[in-house]
């Protein structure tokens, strides 16, 4: 039978059973095959005298399509860094990937054709200020045991990343004006402007500038059960999985862009000093 070892193996499989199977000791060993007393330890301790695999002990599968493009989607939402993009896939959507394979699935991030826009510390040193949101509006037509079509509102305060997250089954102006009050009135931020992007919204009745882009947007289109690719929604309703999401996100980690500072914490501390 042909044996296969190591290329810097110093001992062969007998050698390993004679020294599994000796009662001398490891310093006597050591001296008697001129092996080093690490790799006499080694073998006593180990039952087979074959060399380990070097294939990794977990091999983490392919990431669904659908999977790929939420993440990314998140990425380009929430602008976080890798290390907390991680945290949020393996522990708020409960998708089990390593750091490497998760950067291997992002795509390279695409700047603002307005040009870069600053973030936390950086952003107050340039004049900027918290004070503007950017409204979404995204249909979905999910799988019918998800409930079909439904409509996921999003609110980011840019330079915080301050965010805020619901899902509806239903779409309407007056459900958007409620859920804009709502927006506003969690927001730490003294916000006085917003762009929305697929929503009909009043500037009079929210009480802040607008920029309204109202073109109807494009359904997104996801055909499997949203459980089959996050896999917290098998033991959380959704809404309850955004709420935790954006409040982790928003009170949970300290980032360095911000000061050392949560966006919570960044954004309260601006509007006590102003």
């Amino acid at each position: 039978m042909e044996i296969k070892l190591h290329a810097n193996a110093t001992t062969t499989p007998r050698i390993r059973r004679y020294l599994q199977e000796s009662t001398k000791s490891d310093r006597e060993l050591s001296a008697e095959l001129g092996i080093s007393v690490t790799t006499v330890r080694r073998w006593r301790k180990r039952e087979q005298v074959s060399d380990n695999l070097t294939t990794p002990k977990v091999i983490h599968k392919a990431m669904r399509q659908e999977q790929v493009v939420l993440i990314n989607g998140l990425r380009e939402c929430l602008a976080a860094p890798l290390d907390d993009l991680l945290q949020l896939v393996n522990e708020g959507l409960g998708i089990s990937v390593s750091r490497a394979t998760l950067n291997r699935y992002l795509k390279p991030t695409v700047k603002d054709r307005k040009g870069v826009m600053h973030k936390g510390i950086q952003a107050l040193k340039a004049g900027q200020r918290p004070t503007h949101l950017v409204l979404h509006h995204l249909p979905l037509s999910l799988h019918m045991d998800d409930g079909g079509e439904q409509h996921l509102l999003w609110a980011r305060e840019p330079i915080s990343g301050w965010c805020f997250a619901r899902l509806y089954a239903g779409i309407s102006p007056q459900l958007m004006s409620h859920w804009a009050r709502e927006v506003l009135a969690a927001c730490p931020a003294d916000i006085q402007s917003a762009e929305t992007i697929g929503l009909d919204l009043s500037s009079a009745a929210l009480g802040i500038a607008l920029q309204n882009d109202s073109s109807p947007q494009r359904s997104v289109q996801v055909p499997v059960p949203l459980g089959e690719i996050i896999p917290r929604l098998n033991e959380e309703p959704v809404n309850q999985l955004l709420e935790r999401i954006c409040c982790g996100y928003n009170q949970g980690k300290a980032q360095k862009r911000l000061g050392d500072k949560t966006p919570q914490a960044f954004l309260d501390a601006l509007r006590q000093n102003d």
